[in-house]
Formats: structure tokens, sequence, C-alpha cells
């Protein structure tokens, strides 16, 4: 059972909830409104869980919920709110409140809230204490979108809430899905995942919801879906813009109460999912078009995540291309060291329509094709009709000799890729391009001393006191 904060300027609501919990056996702290509750707080270190209404005075709900998240993280907060606030709780969990109540709530609703709070809370408090890292997926890439992504991720790590990750069709919606998870409260769980568009819309039902014995022809015997399977974890909903309507509607009652019926059944089943989905579409269209439900959007896009295509993120190619090429190379035993500088720049100008899974594709094909040295351009787009493009320009006339290991050519890559740029007429940010490649080499070298000044200095060839000043400078410490 835990000790749970109760904040309300209601004295109805307070008591009525404090009635609740103290039923299964909580320990009930009651405050009328965000000093109150900032007091209770500091005072009593015992507090598991929060419970705080949004509109208050003269401290609200948001901004309880950002102090609390400052001062006690370790303490969850459920914020509670009214149907007309739904955009304010919104923003409640993008904040990092663990969940939400919509008034009026059903008790049983609040009792099993709680409790799968407190589970949650233990479990973050276990990780912490082991020295485990909350994210046990790391992304390739420097790009400013892929590290606010990452920082988001972060943030929302200790929230319950759906996600909705939208970008083009190859750029890694999937890995950001299982980062979502593995940072989460629920990464001991499961995690499962389902093409929306692969399946016919009753065999969809099926596999999401379960079916009883005689539903259908072939149905011999009881089935559990894949909401069932991942109770406690996560369900990875991919092109979720493909349901239909008739499922929609089914979706949204279980993100809404958590319930639902297999098909052919007559008993109501519950489950403690979270769902994160994924569209290469774009869900407003939808709606305007009337296929697709506006609530239901709402609901899944309470933490939105936006995955630029590749083109918009060309600095993050050769470190891409780098980590594909020791993946590949190890995978088929080929002698592969790296990339020709014709062949890292005319990766820079492509445009990738494919994104990262084509690159992952050229990759596998240049490892393949290339017993030892390095993958020349040809043998990565020899398939390409190149004449007068941007990768021709970026190549040259011939292919080179030049050989540049993946890693050390990074530099030259990224100088490639910008100069295409500014040869095509597009401004660049060059203080902040050169900044960005000041931090990778110092963070590179930081990471092959473990953070020993001194010897990331000499890696450098920088004094002790210019590297002490550009890792504050760069924000490394």
């Amino acid at each position: 059972m835990g000790r749970i904060l109760v904040v309300d300027d209601e004295p109805g609501l307070r008591g009525m909830l404090e009635v609740v919990l103290r039923r299964d056996g909580h320990q009930v702290i009651l405050a009328a409104n965000g000093q109150e509750a900032l007091a209770q707080l500091a005072a009593d270190p015992q507090i598991e869980v929060m419970i705080s209404d949004l509109r208050m005075e003269p401290i609200d709900g948001l901004a309880l919920l950002a102090q609390a998240r400052t001062r006690h993280p370790d303490v969850l907060v459920i914020i509670m709110t009214a149907f007309a606030e739904w955009d304010t709780a919104v923003r409640a969990m993008r904040v990092g409140a663990y969940n939400f109540l919509k008034k009026p709530f059903d008790n049983t609703v609040v009792r099993t809230l709680v409790g799968r709070a407190i589970a949650a809370r233990e479990h973050h408090l276990a990780a912490k204490a082991a020295g485990e890292s909350q994210a046990a997926v790391h992304f390739v890439g420097a790009s400013k979108p892929l590290q606010d992504i990452q920082r988001l991720i972060e943030q929302v790590s200790t929230t319950d809430s759906t996600v909705l990750v939208t970008g083009e069709s190859g750029t890694g919606k999937e890995l950001v899905a299982r980062a979502l998870h593995y940072a989460s409260l629920r990464s001991d769980g499961p995690m499962v995942r389902i093409n929306s568009g692969a399946l016919t819309p009753s065999l969809l039902e099926s596999e999401l919801f379960g079916h009883v014995k005689g539903a259908f022809t072939g149905a011999i015997e009881d089935r559990p879906g894949l909401f069932a399977l991942a109770d406690g974890g996560t369900l990875f909903l991919d092109e979720v813009g493909e349901l239909a309507v008739e499922t929609q509607a089914k979706l949204l009652r279980v993100l809404e109460a958590g319930e639902y019926l297999p098909v052919g059944g007559r008993d109501v089943r519950t489950c403690n999912v979270r769902v994160v989905a994924a569209t290469n579409r774009d869900l407003r269209l939808l709606i305007k078009a009337g296929t697709f439900r506006e609530d239901l959007y709402y609901r899944l896009a309470v933490i939105p995540v936006h995955l630029p295509p590749l083109r918009e993120r060309s600095e993050d190619v050769p470190l891409l291309a780098g980590h594909l090429l020791a993946r590949h190379a190890v995978r088929m035993r080929r002698g592969v060291t790296g990339f020709t500088q014709p062949a890292l720049a005319a990766m820079m100008a492509y445009r990738w329509p494919g994104n990262i899974r084509e690159l992952d594709n050229r990759i596998q094909r240049g490892v393949a094709l290339t017993n030892s040295g390095d993958i020349e351009a040809g043998t990565l787009f020899g398939d390409i009709d190149d004449s007068g493009t941007a990768i021709r320009k970026a190549t040259g006339a011939g292919e080179g000799s030049g050989r540049i290991p993946a890693v050390a050519a990074t530099g030259v890559a990224a100088a490639a890729g910008l100069a295409a740029k500014i040869t095509d007429k597009q401004p660049i940010d060059l203080e902040r391009e050169m900044v960005g490649y000041e931090r990778t080499l110092v963070d590179a070298a930081l990471k092959a001393t473990d953070d020993n000044l001194t010897e990331a200095a000499k890696l450098l060839g920088i004094s002790f006191r210019q590297i002490r000043y550009k890792v504050r400078q760069l924000g490394l410490r």
C-alpha cells in the first residue's frame, strides 16, 4: 500500500478520494491548495503519489506539477481534469505527469490508476538503485532533431501516456517506440508490435483483441489478442492511419477505459497497456476526409514525436553509415574498413527517399560487393543514373583513390555535404556547424579517456585549461 497526497480546493472531492483510497489500505494526506501540497511534500519524504486538481489558486496544477517534478522527482503525479480541460491535461502529460483522471471519474478507475502508479514507482526506484540506465536504446546521430527526440524520451520516461510517432517510411519509428518502452516504467513488461496496414479489418481485430472458440470458421479454441499479451507493457501499433473506422472505435475504448471485447465474446476484458502508435500519413487530413476519428487522434497524440527525413539531417549520414558498415561487415565477415572520400560525399549529397531503411540497404549492398578495403561510390550508387545530379557534383568526374576510414572521415563528409548545400545556394549556419564539429571531437576524446580531462586534452593537443573551458562551454558536463 502507498502514501498518497490528494490536492484539491473542494473539500467534498478531497473527502471522497480519501475514503476510496483508505479502503484499499493507502495512507492519505490532504492539501487544499498548491502551497499546502508543496509544504507536505517537503515535510514528508515518504509520499509516493500525488493526485492534484488542475484549477486551483494561487498555484494551479501545472505550476504545482513543475515544482514537484523539480524538487521531488520520485513522486509520481496524477492530474485530475474536467473534459473541457483536455488540452491542459495533455500539456501536463508532456511535462511529466504520470497520468490523468477525467472528471467525473469512477472509483474503480481511481483505485486502479493509483495501484499502477505505486507499482511503476517501485520499478523506477529499483532501476535507479541498481544504477540501470533508463535509455536502453540509443540513437546514432548528433543532429539537433535527434537530440531533441532523445531529450523528450527522457522527459516523458515516468509518464504512462500514449505516444504518436510520425514520419516518412524508413525514418526509424519502431526504434523510437522501443526507446520509449525501455526508458519507461514498463521496461520490465513485454513489448509487442503489429502493422495495422498488413491485415484485413476482421483479422486485425482478432489479432488485437483475441477471439473466443466458435467466433468464426477456424476458431477452434479461445485465443488471446495482443492487448492481452502486452498487459503490463507496451503495444506498438504501426501504420495506425490504416485502421478501419470500426476498429478505431474499439481502440478508443481501450485507451479510455482499458476495456475490450474479444471477437465473438460477451465478457468484457481489461488490460493495462501503453500504446505507442506510428504513421507516415497526415492524420489531420484523414480527419478532414472523415476516415479517421478526431477523438482517437487526440487520445493517441498526447505525446507527439516527429522523425524528420534523413535528407533534413544529413549530418547524421556519416555516423549512421559507419554504424551500419560495422554491423554488416561483421555479419558478412568482410574486411571492409570504410568508405572512399567520393563515396562519403555521394552519400551526403543523395536525397535518401527511402530514409534510413534505404541507407541500410545500400550499405549492405556495398559490403556484399566489396571484399576488402573501402567501399566506392559506384558500388553504393551504381544502379542510379547520376549524370547531372548532386551525386555527380559531389564525387567529381572520377572515383579517385583517396582512402579515408569511416570514423575519421566524418568531418570530411560533413564538410562535403555543407559544400554541396552552398553550391546549391542553400544557406548554412557556419558558427553552429563549427561548434557541432568541435563538440563531437571533444566528446569523443572524453569517452576515449573515461572523462579524464588531462588525457583528453593530450589527445586533442590542447592544454588542461582549454579543455576545461570547452567542456563547460559545450555543455558536456
